[in-house]
């Protein structure tokens, strides 16, 4: 019996079981809303382009600078 490994009892975990209170039926979830404007979804359409392309010119900046740094670098 001293080679066998005893086993014991595996320690249960206890899990407490939570219930959603604050869920509502599904017609809360639809209330009535603004309609959509496609005159502001085309101006946040246009702030978002904006925004694209000054984050592309700061990358593209920066692949710049540092290909000059490296020339620069390998000429010395």
């Amino acid at each position: 019996m001293s080679n066998k490994v005893r086993m014991g009892r595996v320690n249960q975990i206890k899990v407490k079981v939570q219930s959603n209170v604050n869920v509502k039926p599904t017609g809360y979830n639809f209330t009535a809303r603004d309609r959509l404007n496609v005159n502001d979804l085309m101006k946040k359409r246009q702030e978002e382009r904006r925004v694209d392309k000054k984050t592309n010119i700061l990358i593209f900046s920066g692949v710049t600078v540092v290909a000059a740094v490296v020339l620069v670098i390998l000429s010395l």
